[in-house]
C-alpha cells in the first residue's frame, strides 16, 4: 500500500484504532472511496472486521481514502467491492489500511489490540476471494446440507449450540456425494484464507461471522460444522463405509481446527499452528498472541516489529524461561541434517541455534512433552540458572549445567529405509501414516535390517535383561505410545506388556533377517504399537555412542565430537557442539542412564559450568 498521507496522527498508545467508512456506489465499477478515522475502541460505532488473505503484492488497485489516492492490493479491493453498499456507508476494519503498515512502532501497538478489535466487532466478514461460481454454489449447498443435518442431530440429543461434541456417529447417505461435490468442497478448503495464521485468532474471537466467496455467502457456523463432520468421516474411514477423498482430507483439517475456541500456553499455540502461513515470518508468533491463556507470556515476549525474525523466535525461548523457569522450548528445535553454521552464517541468518524455527513445520517428535506427567528430571534438584539475563535482545543464551560425556560415534539418520518394516506395507499393520516419517525412495532390501544390526552392536558385551530394557526405552524415547505414556508411569502389568512387545518386535526382525518370514513372531497389537512408537521417536534422529560406551538417541544433525550435557531446567539431556568457547545447540537427547537425575545422586561428582549458546 502507498499513500501514507492519510495517516495524520500516529497511534502509539491507549485503546485507539482506525475505522474505514466505505462510501456507497450503485455502480460496482466505480472507484472505491473511503474515509479512515481514529476512534477509541470502547466508544467506536458498530463495525464489521474483515478477515482475508492479503494475496500477491504485484497486483494492486488505486482507491481514494481521505481524499488522497492510495494503492491497495487487488484482493482487498475485491472484498471491498463486494462489501460496498449501493446506498449506505459501511463501516469496517481492515488491517492493511487501518494500521500504518510502514510504521513498525504503530504496528507493535496495534497488533496486541487486534484481539479486542475482532471480539468487539458486530460481525467478522471472511473474504475467500473469487472463484468458479458453479463450484462455489455447489460447495456452499453441500455445506449447508451437512450443517443442517448436524444441527438437527443436536436437537435430537438435546444439545445447545457451541458445544464441543463431535459428529462421528452422524451418518448421511454416501450416494448423495458426487465426484463434482467433492471437487467443489476441495476447492473451498484449499482457499488460502484457511491456512493463514492470522485467521486463527480472527475467527475464534468473532461473535458472529459471515463467509463470502465470489458472489455467494454462507454463515461460518454452517461452513465449519460441515468441515468438522467431513474431517471426522475422513479419519474414521477404517471403521466406516463412508469414503472421503484423500485430497479433501488433506485440506479439511484447517477449517475443522479453526472451529475450536481454546486458549493455549505459548509453546502449544506455536506448535499447533506451526504449519499455518504468514507473509511476515514474525507473525508466526505475533499472529497468535491473542490466543494465549497466560498474559505473562505475552508480556515477556515484548512484541516489537523492530526486531528481526531471529530475535522474535529467540524471544519465545526467553519468555518461557522468564515465566516458567524451564527450557521446554528446546523440545521444538529440529535442525537439518548438515546443520553446522559458522559465526558468519549465524550473523547473516540472525537465527540462534537455541531457538525453534517456527517458520519451518517439519520437526522431530518432541521428547518430554507434555511436561506435566513427564517423570524425567535429569538435572536433579538444581534450579534453572540463566547467566547475564539483562539484555532484552541477547545473541547468546548462557545456561548452567554439567557435561556428561563426549560423543564418539553416531549411526545413520533414522528415516524411512532404516526404520522400514521388512514386510511390505500391504501386509504391515504397523505401517505409519504419511506424516510419521520421511519416505526415502530407492531403498534396497538389505537396508531394512539396519536397526537389527545396531541391536547386535548394543549387546556385544552384555545380553542382560537390564540392557535389553534400556535399549527398548531408548528406541521409544521412554514412551509407550505417541500420547506420551511414559514407561515409568505405567502400572506393572502395562510395563510388562511393553517389554514383551519389545522382545516380539526384535525377534520378529531377527526372524525376518534370517529366514525371510515372521515365523511365530507375527505382529500382535502390542508389538504393532511398539513399532509405531519407534517410528515416532526415532524419526529424524540418530542413535549415538559416547566415550564411556553409553548409547542414546539424539538429533539428526549431531556428529562425533559433540557433547552430551544436562542443563538445569531441561527435562532431557541435550547435544551441544563446541565452537571455541561457545556452543551450538543441536537438539534433545534421550540417554537412559541419566534421565532421572542419576548424575546428581551417585558418588561421582560432575563439574558445574556455564554453557553459552549462540
Amino acid at each position: 500500500m502507498s499513500g501514507n498521507s492519510i495517516y495524520t496522527v500516529r497511534i502509539l498508545n491507549k485503546r485507539v484504532f482506525r475505522l474505514l467508512f466505505i462510501l456507497p456506489a450503485s455502480d460496482r465499477n466505480q472507484q472505491l472511496e473511503c474515509y479512515c478515522l481514529p476512534f477509541n475502541i470502547d466508544d467506536a460505532p458498530a463495525y464489521e472486521a474483515l478477515s482475508y488473505a492479503w494475496g500477491e503484492s504485484t497486483s494492486s488497485i488505486e482507491i481514494r481514502c481521505n481524499g488522497q489516492p492510495v494503492t491497495i492490493r487487488s484482493e482487498l479491493s475485491h472484498a471491498w467491492t463486494k462489501l460496498r453498499s449501493p446506498d449506505t456507508t459501511r463501516i469496517i476494519w481492515a488491517d492493511a489500511l487501518c494500521i500504518n503498515q510502514n510504521d513498525s512502532a504503530e504496528k507493535s501497538h496495534q497488533v496486541p489490540l487486534m484481539g479486542s478489535i475482532y471480539s468487539l466487532a458486530k460481525r467478522v466478514v471472511i473474504w475467500l476471494g473469487q472463484g468458479n461460481e458453479e463450484q462455489i454454489a455447489e460447495a456452499f449447498a453441500y455445506s449447508t446440507y451437512i450443517a443442517n443435518a448436524c444441527l438437527n442431530y443436536d436437537e435430537e440429543r438435546g444439545l445447545l449450540r457451541n458445544h464441543k461434541e463431535r459428529y462421528k456417529a452422524l451418518s448421511l447417505p454416501k450416494d448423495l456425494f458426487r465426484e463434482s461435490s467433492w471437487k467443489s468442497l476441495k476447492e473451498l478448503y484449499k482457499r488460502p484464507w484457511f491456512s493463514r495464521v492470522w485467521c486463527v485468532q480472527e475467527i475464534r474471537l468473532a461473535q458472529d461471522a459471515l463467509v463470502l466467496w465470489g458472489d455467494h455467502e454462507i454463515s461460518w457456523e454452517c461452513l465449519s460444522l460441515a468441515a468438522s463432520w467431513i474431517f471426522d468421516k475422513g479419519i474414521s474411514q477404517e471403521t466406516s463405509d463412508f469414503e472421503v477423498p484423500s485430497d479433501v482430507q488433506q485440506f479439511v483439517s484447517y477449517p475443522d481446527t479453526l472451529r475450536d475456541k481454546d486458549l493455549y500456553p505459548l509453546l502449544i499455540a506455536l506448535f499447533n499452528f506451526r504449519d499455518f502461513e504468514s507473509t511476515d515470518p514474525r507473525d508466526k508468533v505475533y499472529g497468535l498472541l491473542n490466543l494465549l491463556k497466560n498474559q505473562s507470556e505475552v508480556d515477556a515476549l515484548g512484541l516489537s516489529y523492530d526486531k528481526s525474525v531471529g530475535e522474535v523466535y529467540a524471544d519465545t525461548v526467553l519468555a518461557v524461561i522468564r515465566v516458567h523457569s524451564r527450557l521446554d522450548a528446546f523440545a521444538y528445535i529440529t535442525h537439518p541434517p548438515n546443520y553446522d553454521p559458522g559465526d558468519e552464517d549465524n550473523l547473516k541468518s540472525q537465527h540462534r541455534s537455541w531457538a525453534p524455527r517456527w517458520d519451518i513445520w517439519a520437526a522431530a517428535e518432541m521428547l518430554g512433552i507434555s511436561k506435566y506427567n513427564c517423570p524425567w528430571n535429569p538435572y536433579g534438584d538444581n534450579e534453572t540458572v540463566v547467566m547475564g539475563d539483562h539484555n532484552p535482545r541477547p545473541e547468546e543464551l548462557c545456561l548452567v549445567g554439567v557435561l556428561y560425556d563426549r560423543v564418539c560415534d553416531v549411526e545413520e539418520i533414522m528415516y524411512y529405509k532404516y526404520l522400514k518394516d521388512p514386510v511390505s506395507n500391504s501386509e504391515n499393520p504397523a505401517r505409519p501414516g504419511n506424516n510419521d516419517m520421511v519416505t526415502e525412495t530407492g531403498s534396497r532390501p538389505e537396508d531394512t535390517n539396519t536397526l537389527f544390526d545396531i541391536f547386535n552392536r548394543v549387546f556385544v558385551e552384555s545380553n542382560s535383561e537390564v540392557v535389553h530394557r534400556a535399549w527398548a526405552r531408548t528406541l521409544t524415547a521412554g514412551s509407550w505410545d505417541r500420547r506420551a505414556r511414559y514407561i515409568e508411569n505405567l502400572d506393572p502389568a502395562a510395563g510388562e506388556s511393553y517389554y514383551r512387545a519389545y522382545h516380539r518386535f526384535m525377534c520378529r526382525r531377527k526372524e525376518l533377517q534370517l529366514t525371510g518370514t515372521e515365523g511365530s513372531f507375527a505382529h500382535d497389537e502390542d508389538s504393532t504399537q511398539f513399532e509405531r512408537t519407534v517410528y515416532s521417536a526415532c524419526g529424524q534422529r540418530r542413535l549415538f555412542w559416547t566415550d564411556n560406551m553409553t548409547f542414546g538417541l539424539g538429533p539428526q544433525c549431531m556428529q562425533p565430537g559433540d557433547i552430551v550435557v544436562v542443563l538445569y531446567g531441561g527435562n532431557t539431556p541435550y547435544i551441544l557442539r563446541p565452537k571455541g568457547d561457545k556452543y551450538l545447540f543441536m537438539g534433545q537427547a534421550y540417554v537412559d542412564d541419566i534421565m532421572r537425575g542419576e548424575m546428581f545422586s551417585g558418588s561421582e561428582e560432575y563439574e558445574e559450568k556455564t554453557f553459552c549458546l549462540v
